[in-house]
């Protein structure tokens, strides 16, 4: 049987709600359930509490989520979760170590590193001119995800601010290379910009980036 690559799997693994503050260690959690020799599927680190959260596959389409201290002491364990409970359980545990509700669903594969985020799927066109909306949910800094290995930053942004008549420019800076960013784009529509995003993150699985870096 051929084996599927890293970057082949990308767009069936389940989105998710990650805030800031958390990276992804590792993530082979899928929309529906593959086989996989691996026992841990999914892990986040909070990157000032060194707290992790972990999913580990517990056979029969059951799995454990599990918080973690910093020094791997166990801080709580839902055992026995069924899959289609899964996502709904494992958010609720990363809200509860501080993470904000209602943000985008995003595939985030591992090495990322959420620094902000506020962006959810409000929809402009579906909004009043002086709806609250526009303040609360189009602010200028939208989303940041970070890269430690490859340099990396993804800046998603709303120019203008708190506009009805802005628009989403999402940014791949290389380097701290604002002058010369490796993405440039501007979109309207969420699932547009949800798309983009997700296909920058599935080239950095298939390290184009670091090519065209010349890294």
């Amino acid at each position: 049987m051929r084996t599927l690559t890293k970057s082949q799997y990308f767009f069936k693994l389940h989105p998710l709600m990650v805030p800031a503050g958390w990276t992804v260690k590792e993530n082979h959690l899928y929309q529906k359930p593959i086989r996989d020799p691996r026992r841990t599927l999914f892990t986040l680190e909070n990157e000032t509490s060194g707290k992790m959260v972990q999913v580990e596959y517990a056979g029969e389409l059951k799995y454990v989520i599990r918080m973690l201290n910093a020094d791997q002491t166990l801080v709580s364990e839902d055992s026995d979760t069924p899959y289609e409970q899964l996502v709904e359980r494992l958010e609720d545990r990363i809200r509860a170590s501080g993470g904000a509700r209602n943000l985008l669903r995003l595939r985030i594969p591992a090495g990322w590193t959420v620094v902000h985020h506020s962006l959810t799927d409000t929809n402009p066109d579906e909004l009043a001119p002086d709806s609250k909306a526009w303040r609360s949910d189009f602010k200028r800094d939208l989303l940041k995800l970070r890269h430690e290995e490859e340099c990396l930053l993804l800046d998603i942004e709303w120019y203008p601010e708190c506009s009805p008549a802005g628009h989403y420019a999402l940014k791949l800076i290389k380097n701290g290379n604002w002058n010369s960013p490796l993405e440039d784009m501007l979109c309207i529509h969420p699932k547009e910009l949800a798309y983009e995003i997700h296909a920058v993150l599935k080239k950095t699985c298939e390290h184009q980036y670091v090519d065209e870096a010349g890294a």
